[in-house]
């Protein structure tokens, strides 16, 4: 493979996505390979910035804004400049809201652009002319980009569509997601003795995106179990969260933990709980989902993506359930919980997604771009 590679990741800030997960592990992959790998970002400060190797640079990218969507916008100019100056191989883009702006800044150079598709290119929902109008947006931003990763064949289909010329740039490339910690936690795992206590989680950002609503309405419904949930994230509905267990009765069953940045830590939690709850209104891939199938930790999942209705169905889950139907949740939670985990099958479901595996493969694809 070429030695000679460079690259640079485009990522806002290490804030606490999974997106941003991703374009770490990629740099620091990278280094370890002996290419030239650098992460351009806008801040260099977040919850997820010690994750990043020493051994990968790291340029800021001067904006003229402290709002992420004016700032994008003013680093235009400034990004075209950088990739005069620094001429790497390929310029990556972490996720959907910085694509465009890589697959413009790239035009008219040497640089190739990659961008990856990393939230729904459509929304659940979503039709008419908004739904038209964002689709054209993606299929504009691929065709101007030298490859665009997806995470599944359902992202591919409604990309490329019938355009032949997209198609040929569409890469379905495995998240990486599943580490080491993650796949030993899992061969490690010891079913849960009769009459304990239901251990449950939920891992995500305290927004409107993942629905905990509708996850703790659902759990309010439950009758037969003895649970307890632990909720790993933070965000700006904390204290709406907190107030709403604490009017469904069940605030001294839920434990808010906050931020869960240490991956042992989080493997420690996929390990120890019996199941993991999603709720999510849309979603691109849902690394949670694959982290917690990999633990051998069952699943709960709204229909919030088509790129997991076959791992959830290899996973021998239940189906997934309507997004915002409290009742289905309830039920979909029940039954899980009334019977035998297969964890075997669930770690098996996931195997595709080893990180090691899966950044390998983001590797030769950039190599044989250059070449």
């Amino acid at each position: 493979m070429n030695s000679s590679l460079s690259v640079a990741i485009y990522l806002y800030e290490p804030s606490d996505g999974g997106l941003d997960r991703v374009a770490i592990l990629l740099a620091n992959y990278l280094v370890g390979q002996g290419v030239r790998a650098e992460l351009w970002m806008a801040r260099v400060d977040g919850p997820l910035a010690s994750m990043i190797d020493p051994g990968v640079l790291i340029r800021k990218v001067a904006t003229a804004s402290t709002v992420r969507g004016v700032a994008m916008l003013t680093q235009l100019p400034v990004l075209r400049a950088m990739l005069r100056r620094h001429r790497p191989d390929i310029l990556f883009s972490a996720g959907n809201q910085s694509n465009l702006l890589v697959a413009c800044a790239a035009l008219g150079t040497r640089t190739r652009a990659v961008g990856r598709i990393s939230n729904p290119i459509v929304r659940p929902g979503t039709r008419g002319l908004f739904a038209w109008l964002r689709r054209k947006r993606f299929q504009l931003t691929a065709w101007l980009s030298c490859r665009t990763i997806v995470m599944g064949g359902a992202d591919a289909d409604l990309l490329a569509g019938n355009c032949g010329a997209i198609r040929r740039k569409v890469a379905l490339l495995p998240r990486p997601t599943v580490t080491p910690v993650l796949s030993q936690t899992g061969e490690r795992r010891v079913p849960s003795p009769p009459g304990a206590r239901r251990e449950l989680l939920a891992v995500g950002r305290l927004a409107p995106q993942k629905d905990h609503r509708t996850m703790l309405a659902a759990l309010a419904l439950l009758n037969g179990h003895d649970w307890r949930l632990r909720v790993a994230g933070q965000g700006p509905l904390l204290a709406t969260l907190q107030q709403q267990c604490r009017d469904l009765g069940i605030a001294d069953r839920v434990e808010f933990l906050g931020f869960v940045g240490d991956p042992a830590r989080l493997a420690e939690l996929y390990g120890s709980s019996e199941l993991l709850l999603q709720s999510s209104r849309w979603e691109g891939l849902t690394a949670t989902a694959i982290e917690a199938l990999a633990c051998g930790c069952q699943l709960v999942i709204t229909d919030c993506t088509p790129n997991l209705r076959e791992i959830v169905a290899d996973a021998g889950q239940h189906a997934m359930v309507p997004v915002g139907d409290v009742a289905a949740f309830a039920a979909a939670v029940d039954w899980t919980l009334s019977r035998p985990a297969d964890t075997d099958r669930a770690r098996q479901a996931v195997r595709a997604y080893a990180v090691d595996e899966a950044l390998a493969a983001h590797h030769r694809m950039f190599a044989q771009l250059k070449d």
